[in-house]
């Protein structure tokens, strides 16, 4: 029972052992060569501009309503007043 216990510990470990990386694989850098390590390097940080200009894209809101196309003004209420209530003439009395 013990032997069966442990082929299926080991199993499950060998099975889970590639869960750790979610998400898109990267290449690990060069070892060998200058040129390939420096065309590498280029090819991270151009990446790292395309990724962080699709996120300012994304992320970009207007400022003004006349920068945002799909603006429109609000129309005043039907019930609200012209102008505004006078103030009172008599201070409220406190108790």
């Amino acid at each position: 029972m013990s032997r069966l216990l442990v082929v299926t510990l080991l199993a499950a470990c060998a099975a889970l052992a590639g869960c750790g990386k979610v998400g898109a694989l990267e290449q690990p850098a060069p070892l060998f060569g200058a040129q390939a390590k420096a065309d590498y390097d280029a090819k991270q940080r151009a990446a790292a501009d395309a990724r962080v200009r699709a996120k300012a894209q994304a992320t970009a809101e207007p400022t003004t309503p006349d920068q945002d196309p799909h603006y429109q003004a609000l129309a005043p209420a039907a019930d609200a007043p012209a102008a505004p209530a006078p103030a009172a003439s008599t201070p409220v009395p406190t108790p």
